[in-house]
């Protein structure tokens, strides 16, 4: 067989001499192992690959040579049965992703695992190039689609939750502008869903308690799974920390449970734990569900942009969903087959050796509406009809308003006398809010200022620069009034 042939001397177990040559020259890698896992013979074209001889590679472990997906592999001689996976070897030319099917077969009176393989990096980078290419397509789509569409938005939430606070409407009317709010909020959850899918849209990370989250949301997933569905939550974490935006983990939670209380199942369940993968704590939660569980043929398309096959659904919660668990660096996997339910597993980081903080309750809805009469509030925005909109919510609590067009008139009229409050959009065109807050910094350092968005990844400008309140479009009218207190209150504290 020349000087390439494996070696009859290493490899006793191969009994037929015609048999090893059809191994040599199969244009496959292949490879013949052990049940330990140590390498017996590898074929001319696994040698390539690895970029290593004979004698380099007989009697190495498999493990010094697989940098993912070794766990099932040697189970699979133990029990004699055949598995189809990836595996990623380090070769000379850096990691490779093979796909491999791998089995046990008899020789002699001993057993031996045999591995054969196509490397697949090309493809899967071509697979994860594209998208990516298309997330960032819908990224900035998605962008644009937020940037007007929630500016549209605010007038429809705000005005409606602002005229619900009249009392002396008819019920009729109340529950008419109930449901605009409800319908404008739906709207604001699509782009929001866009956003999250694309690895777009603001971020506010904070140390919370996830399992804290989910006790906050206990009232609104039973909303979600409705009778005769059960829902069982079991937050078995403790407080841990992670690192993460609240809004995101809620809106990954109800995107998952209201998933799961499609499926047409008797019982919704939530869990959670702490698991540790390579010594470090990982926040697992798990939900799942007992209903018609997902096609073979859907499995791989779940978690594509618009993909569904539900009727009027958009397809966006469980990509919204992967861009959340990507963005905070984590990882879901589901197990689901038909008529057994579903499961999805998300995990995240945890922060070790760090308690969550305990979080405050919301005493929105709980307060009446503080005065501001006395108050001058420049407000910046270059949507005519959010000028208008926030104007006539500061002025029915009694405060005096000035207005600008963009961000270089808000900067002219800095100038033009005292204010106690400036309101500022993030994407105006020329001076962006975050420069007319770098330039607030410098002239009226004493003025709270809050920007307001309905589209944005920063979380501070240029110079390093926060905002003493960020206010998310579109909003209620109770939620602009309770984040103008909050922001008011925090900057006569810091004048004591």
């Amino acid at each position: 067989m020349g000087g390439h042939a494996v070696g009859s001397s290493v490899n006793p177990l191969i009994a037929n001499p015609t048999e090893l040559v059809t191994f040599e020259h199969l244009p496959m890698a292949g490879m013949l192992l052990d049940l330990q896992g140590t390498v017996l013979a590898a074929n001319a074209a696994m040698r390539g690959l690895l970029g290593t001889s004979a004698e380099q590679i007989v009697g190495r472990r498999l493990e010094s040579l697989v940098t993912r997906g070794l766990a099932e592999l040697m189970d699979t001689g133990h029990h004699q049965r055949s598995l189809i996976d990836e595996l990623e070897l380090q070769t000379a030319q850096g990691p490779r992703t093979l796909e491999v099917v791998i089995s046990c077969i008899q020789a002699g009176d001993t057993h031996v695992v045999q591995l054969f393989g196509v490397d697949v990096t090309s493809r899967k980078r071509e697979i994860a190039t594209s998208a990516r290419e298309r997330a960032e397509s819908l990224g900035i789509v998605a962008g644009g689609i937020a940037h007007d569409f929630n500016n549209l938005l605010v007038g429809v939430l705000a005005e409606s939750s602002s005229a619900r606070e009249d009392a002396s409407l008819p019920l009729g009317v109340h529950d008419s502008l109930r449901r605009i709010e409800s319908a404008a909020r739906k709207m604001s959850q699509l782009t929001r869903s866009m956003l999250a899918y694309a690895g777009r849209g603001r971020v506010e990370a904070v140390r919370m308690d996830p399992d804290g989250v989910i006790g906050e949301m206990q009232e609104q997933l039973l909303r979600i799974v409705t009778a005769p569905a059960k829902l069982s939550l079991q937050t078995n974490a403790g407080r841990v920390a992670i690192e993460a935006d609240a809004s995101l983990i809620k809106q990954m939670i109800a995107n998952l449970v209201a998933n799961a209380a499609e499926a047409k199942g008797s019982l919704v369940e939530v869990e959670t734990r702490v698991v540790m993968r390579g010594n470090i704590p990982w926040w697992q939660l798990e939900v799942s569900d007992d209903g018609e569980g997902i096609q073979e043929t859907a499995l791989p398309h779940i978690f594509e942009p618009f993909f569904t096959t539900k009727k009027d659904q958009t397809g966006l919660g469980l990509s919204a969903i992967q861009g959340i668990v990507r963005r905070l660096g984590g990882d879901i996997e589901v197990d689901s087959s038909p008529n057994r339910g579903a499961r999805f597993r998300v995990r995240l980081p945890v922060l070790a050796g760090v308690e969550a903080p305990v979080r405050k309750t919301s005493a929105e809805g709980q307060s009446p509406i503080a005065k501001l009469t006395g108050a001058r509030i420049l407000v910046a925005d270059d949507e005519p009809s959010v000028r208008t909109t926030v104007r006539r919510l500061l002025e029915r609590r009694g405060a005096s308003v000035e207005l600008a067009v963009d961000g270089s008139d808000a900067e002219s009229k800095l100038a033009d006398g005292e204010y106690q409050l400036l309101i500022l959009d993030v994407s105006m065109p020329g001076r962006t809010g975050y420069d007319v807050l770098a330039t607030a910094r410098r002239v009226v350092p004493h003025v709270p200022v809050m920007l307001m968005s309905g589209y944005t990844e920063q979380a501070r400008g240029a110079g390093g620069e926060r905002p003493d309140g960020f206010l998310e479009k579109p909003f209620t009218a109770r939620t602009l009034d309770t984040l103008i207190d909050q922001v008011m209150r925090d900057a006569a504290s810091k004048q004591r």
